[in-house]
């Protein structure tokens, strides 16, 4: 890869102040930085707080300076996104996958909900590892089908998935698993040997395994990402794999994912649903997506080292904050901190730890109750180091002050796990 002009991941480092970096960050108009007042500090959606890679940048520049923001074309097998993930899937994953495999979608979630439809009926049980991104619960209740919740095993230190209690839900007549992969929130990454057992359970007992690899780009040194379906265990199984430049890149605005199908008939089921299932691709996310997997390689890579550095940071000064009691192990991947709060829930007498943070210290998080796992809270580590710091000092104060009477921040608080 040819050397570049250095990338300053953090240009807010260089901040006189927390306060001063939430200001300048308040001027944005994501969802993220517009539901709640300014004095709020936000670490709940997941949307990093950096600067978009520069060949980002200069490929949705070239479309808006010549005027070209009409409908993307988005049922083609031949485009340069296309091609970009193809050529991304080979050299950093050593997947091999026809250009004609890959079909465009508006997001990974939008991937989900055609593999719900395609391969189950309402009334099908599906399987779900908990805690979950709470947008999984939602498709499979909005279309009708039974969850099966699956609590995934802490061991030995990690987060993992309860391969027996899958086994079981899979022989009991689940029909769909949605596996995610990395984990949102834990941050596991599965190993190949784990991986492997759920393609032979899954082909055992027929049953389709939807796999949500938006987070495949950010896995830290000592773990490497797998894609379920390039396994040679998993190609006789049915599966759907969903990927985007999205959380890898900063670029979930601009609507731009792929579903890779894999598996008889996988492919024609999809194609066969009504085109509104692939409508919605944003013509600055195709060109966003083309350029990130062609040549955003370097700020991925020193963005990665960055929040390397901030997963360890969090643990540092949780430590040295006063919050030893809450549980917390690094992320494998992923920059989403996810945090046992349990006993200080037990210690407070209260289990709504996100209201009561964000009422006392204005500090949006993710509440735990959203994903399955009540107790815990979830926070977003792509930001500058300072604000890192001022997040910790916030969730102190938050579960240390008494809880005080409803104030001005209350209604701001609306569904904040959702993300």
């Amino acid at each position: 890869m040819k050397p570049g002009r250095p990338i300053t991941v953090s240009p807010l480092d260089s901040a006189p102040d927390p306060g001063a970096a939430l200001t300048a960050l308040h001027h944005r108009t994501s969802e993220k930085w517009r539901r709640h007042e300014p004095g709020v500090q936000p670490a709940h959606i997941a949307e990093m707080d950096f600067p978009v890679a520069e060949e980002i940048r200069r490929a949705i520049g070239r479309l808006a300076a010549e005027g070209d923001m009409g409908y993307a074309f988005s049922y083609t097998d031949d485009s340069p996104a296309q091609a970009a993930l193809a050529g991304w899937l080979l050299r950093r994953h050593s997947w091999w996958v026809p250009r004609s495999r890959i079909l465009f979608y508006a997001d990974v979630m939008r991937v989900m909900e055609a593999g719900l439809e395609a391969f189950s009926a309402p009334g099908d049980a599906v399987v779900v590892d908990i805690p979950a991104y709470p947008a999984f619960f939602e498709a499979v209740a909005e279309r009708e089908r039974e969850l099966v919740p699956n609590p995934m095993l802490l061991r030995n230190g990690r987060w993992q998935l309860d391969l027996a209690g899958l086994e079981r839900a899979f022989r009991d007549g689940a029909r769909v698993y949605l596996l995610c992969n990395p984990h949102n929130p834990t941050g596991t990454v599965c190993t190949p040997a784990e991986l492997t057992t759920v393609a032979e359970l899954a082909r055992a007992h027929e049953v389709t395994v939807l796999c949500d690899e938006v987070h495949a780009p950010l896995v830290f040194p000592g773990r490497a990402h797998v894609p379920f379906a390039s396994l040679p265990a998993a190609q006789k199984v049915r599966s759907l794999t969903g990927l985007s430049a999205s959380k890898g890149w900063n670029v979930a605005g601009l609507k731009c994912a792929f579903g890779i199908p894999a598996g008889p008939g996988t492919a024609e089921a999809l194609l066969n649903q009504p085109p509104r299932m692939r409508d919605g691709v944003g013509v600055f996310g195709a060109a966003a997506s083309e350029a990130a997997f062609s040549a955003g390689e370097r700020w991925l890579d020193e963005t990665l080292r960055y929040l390397d550095g901030n997963r360890r940071l969090l643990a540092e000064l949780l430590s040295a904050g006063g919050l030893g009691e809450i549980g917390y192990r690094l992320p494998e991947a992923t920059y989403l901190a996810w945090l046992d709060c349990r006993s200080t829930a037990d210690r407070l007498g209260e289990d709504d730890l996100a209201r009561r943070v964000l009422r006392t210290a204005g500090l949006a998080v993710s509440d735990g109750r959203a994903y399955g796992s009540p107790g815990f809270l979830r926070l977003n580590l792509a930001t500058p180091r300072l604000l890192v710091e001022e997040m910790v000092r916030r969730l102190a104060r938050g579960l240390e002050a008494p809880q005080p009477s409803a104030g001005p921040v209350t209604d701001l608080l609306i569904d904040i796990g959702t993300v």
